[in-house]
């Protein structure tokens, strides 16, 4: 059931994204190997990628990940969004590890590698937000 939900969720957000809006391909679209990590607390911004190992951690769905970052856009470098509360994930592009923080109220994040803001199309930031917290939660219950 819970398959077939998440199949659903996909599915209608991949059509509404795909009637409106112009996403442009970015990187992150090709990232694989999504992790989210506990770092409830913690200054996220000061945690190095090759720290995040030692926080409890949980796999993203790929699928789940490309689909909503297929929709996403670089945010200009001269309108940075201001962080209230944040997610750590980490991917993998091109064999590369890499962090990435994830608003946890908002639709953007940031590639600490390429020092580039996404943004989420607010259409789909509702599923978005859902998706990542339900993970976060999952991750704080283990």
């Amino acid at each position: 059931m819970k398959s077939l939900l998440k199949y659903l969720l996909i599915a209608s957000i991949g059509f509404s994204a795909s009637t409106s809006g112009h996403a442009q391909s970015t990187t992150l679209q090709n990232a694989s190997e999504w992790t989210l990590y506990n770092l409830h607390g913690a200054k996220f911004y000061k945690i190095a990628l090759d720290s995040l190992n030692k926080y409890r951690n949980i796999p993203l769905d790929d699928d789940s990940m490309r689909m909503f970052l297929s929709k996403s856009v670089e945010l200009p470098s001269n309108k940075a969004p201001v962080w209230m509360g944040a997610y750590v994930a980490s991917c993998s592009i091109d064999h590369k590890k890499r962090k990435i923080d994830i608003s946890s109220y908002g639709g953007f994040l940031f590639d600490e590698a390429d020092k580039k803001f996404y943004s989420i199309p607010e259409n789909i930031q509702k599923d978005w937000l859902n998706y990542l917290a339900d993970c976060a939660g999952s991750l704080s219950t283990q």
